[in-house]
């Protein structure tokens, strides 16, 4: 028994001097040195027709287990719609399941095989692992190529709905003290669109005149093979993907070409000429919400300025570690965090700084994210805060792109062609990332940050704000009714 201690302590005296030589010599203080970045890989992009004449968008990731196929229809979009009930019934149809397989059984399997098979009138989803296709895809391609129009169930939706909507009360008309702060930033929006089409609502007559006929034919002239998208993504080669959508979707009726409407979205622009202060009241509130809104002008999106305009918002005001949420919650305690939206649009794009503040503070954390903005534009960002936004932007890149449902690569593979964009325009993304500097960052705040040229949007006590922010800009004061206070 001795001996056998005696064994055990000189076992754990090599452990406990193994542990302070290996774990002793490391410095907590030393920062480790940066391994060097490995390269993106998303995959090949492919474009073709496929046989059955449906438009195949290809995304090659060799070696990948797993498949997603996602099939776009041709419908018309909401605001061109001109048969929303039609659609509505369609849907419903669509989720009981086909003629094959029922919302149930299509459940099953999906969770058995940990898969998704998702429909919508305008959608259709299968993905899981590859091995499994042979087992999913029928399944998801009978929504296609066995649709079910049963005319007892059409007429059962069709009743259901008329009797909902003869239920209805007639709409309640919002007034603007519903949400005055919301028609007036909508007011002073600083790009839109002329003319906006409002989409057509349902109505009772609609439906009555809805038959299963009407269902079929409305499905038959929209969603077709040659009037479809498809995106593809995992381990195909453009032949496999060609024999693979043949294959599944070989039912899948051919119809009558779609001719999609042209138009061209026209905006006015109503820049800030100066700081401006809006104040909604809110008798009594404990809080102010505060929003600092700017335009960008020329912020599009997939443009060349889009990497720094990335950069820049994360140093100023996106994540946890940027210079807004620093000041306003980390060293004053004003929030509980304080955020930039940065909006990249066909306008021109956007800012909108947001942070809810305790009423007394509001004038306080307006000043200082006025003073961020300003430091933004006067100061090089620190070496820290620039590489703790630069790492922290490639890594939610490179995340992202690890998803097969990753909306950077569904969102590219839909414009690529209204773009113009390169196959290689993802896979080369983070090195444009990387290649930005925080002299670019300055150069760019001081083109597209102006605390001089911005609206300020508060929700609060006016009682207690006013005389506290006229010293930053022009304040208009308004009840919550949407009149002007005095």
């Amino acid at each position: 028994m001795r001996l056998a201690n005696c064994f055990k302590i000189a076992a754990l005296g090599f452990v406990a001097g193994f542990h302070v030589s290996v774990f002793g010599q490391i410095d907590p203080d030393v920062k480790p040195a940066p391994d060097r970045p490995k390269p993106i890989r998303i995959g090949e992009f492919h474009s073709f027709v496929a046989d059955n004449g449906l438009k195949v968008f290809l995304v090659r990731r060799a070696d990948y287990p797993k498949f997603r196929i996602s099939i776009d229809a041709n419908l018309p979009s909401v605001f061109d719609e001109q048969e929303p009930e039609l659609r509505d019934i369609l849907g419903g149809l669509q989720s009981a399941g086909n003629r094959k397989y029922s919302a149930a059984e299509v459940s099953h399997i999906e969770k058995y095989y940990a898969a998704t098979i998702s429909i919508s009138p305008r959608t259709l989803v299968c993905a899981g692992m590859k091995e499994h296709a042979d087992r999913l895809m029928p399944v998801a391609a009978a929504y296609y190529t066995a649709p079910s129009f049963d005319s007892r169930l059409v007429d059962s939706l069709v009743a259901a709905k008329i009797e909902a909507l003869s239920r209805k009360k007639a709409p309640h008309k919002k007034s603007i003290s519903d949400n005055v702060m919301g028609y007036l930033m909508d007011s002073l929006r600083f790009a839109r669109e002329l003319n906006p089409k409002t989409p057509k609502e349902e109505s009772e007559a609609g439906y009555r005149e809805i038959d299963s006929k009407a269902v079929e034919g409305y499905f038959r002239r929209y969603v077709n093979p040659n009037n479809a998208s498809c995106m593809l993504i995992g381990d195909f080669t453009t032949e496999e993907a060609n024999r693979f959508v043949c294959r599944y979707f070989k039912g899948w009726k051919r119809g009558p070409a779609v001719e999609t409407p042209t138009f061209k979205k026209e905006y006015e622009t109503n820049y800030p000429d100066s700081r401006r202060i809006y104040v909604v009241d809110k008798p009594g509130a404990v809080q102010s919400r505060v929003v600092v809104s700017w335009p960008l002008g020329d912020a599009y999106p997939y443009s060349d300025n889009e990497p720094v305009l990335e950069i820049m918002n994360q140093v100023y005001g996106a994540g946890y570690m940027s210079n807004l949420n620093r000041n306003i919650r980390l060293e004053k305690g004003l929030s509980y965090g304080a955020n930039n939206n940065l909006g990249l649009d066909v306008t021109g794009g956007s800012c909108n700084t947001i942070v809810m503040v305790r009423t007394a503070e509001t004038a306080y954390a307006l000043e200082n994210i006025l003073f961020e903005m300003l430091r933004m534009r006067n100061e090089l960002p620190s070496e820290q805060t620039f590489e703790i936004a630069l790492n922290g932007k490639i890594g939610d890149y490179a995340r992202s792109m690890s998803r097969l449902n990753s909306p950077a690569i569904i969102g590219f593979g839909l414009l690529r062609e209204q773009y113009g964009l390169p196959d290689d325009y993802l896979a080369r993304y983070a090195d444009r990332l990387q290649a930005v500097t925080r002299e670019d960052v300055m150069k760019a705040s001081r083109k597209y940050i102006n605390p001089f040229k911005c609206h300020i949007y508060i929700t609060g006590d006016a009682a207690a704000l006013r005389g506290t922010l006229e010293q930053y800009g022009t304040v208009e004061y308004y009840d919550a009714r949407g009149n002007r206070l005095p």
